[in-house]
């Protein structure tokens, strides 16, 4: 359905469904404490992939979300030497809210023009790549899902994802 060259290829997700659980996930992450809101999504991505009845299209996601997570934790360790639990909460909380806006846009947009889809795809790919969050990093590593075309988010892992999550609403707005 979706063109292949985004790695988008199954029927787009029941808004219902996906609406249910995006407004679990914010209650039940309302009243947790420092570093736990990083843990709760990390072991949330980590019980889908490791969930043998998960579908493609969950299973890829909650593996790119559990990477970036990963990712920015031995990252800002490796170049800080120390972490603030709630930084990590914070990028994890961005990640979590890019991703979900960036697949409820491509579900809504499912009878828009391929192009309009296009736009909305790259508005995201550019918002990740244009703020970087680490130096000095391999960019291969770094670059893995953008380059993934069996995959559904193609984003960049060195991303600021505070920043990123910012500039995407800016520019739906416009």
């Amino acid at each position: 359905m979706y063109n292949t060259q985004y790695g988008i290829k199954e029927k787009p997700i029941d808004m219902k469904k996906f609406f249910v659980i995006a407004l679990l996930l914010s209650a039940t992450t309302a009243n947790i404490n420092a570093q736990e809101i990083y843990d709760y999504l990390l072991d949330k991505s980590e019980q889908v992939i490791n969930n043998p009845q998960s579908n493609n299209f969950d299973l890829k996601v909650a593996q790119f979300k559990a990477t970036a997570m990963r990712y920015f934790r031995k990252n800002i360790i490796i170049q800080e030497g120390s972490i603030s639990s709630t930084w990590l909460d914070e990028q994890a909380l961005a990640l979590n809210e890019f991703v979900t806006n960036y697949l409820v846009e491509l579900s809504q947009s499912s009878n828009a023009s391929e192009e309009t889809r296009k736009k909305i795809v790259m508005r995201y790919c550019k918002a990740s790549a244009a703020h970087t969050l680490f130096k000095n990093v391999d960019k291969k590593e770094a670059e893995s899902f953008i380059s993934d075309k069996n995959g559904y988010t193609p984003f960049c892992l060195n991303t600021n994802w505070v920043e990123a999550l910012a500039e995407s609403k800016d520019k739906k707005k416009e």
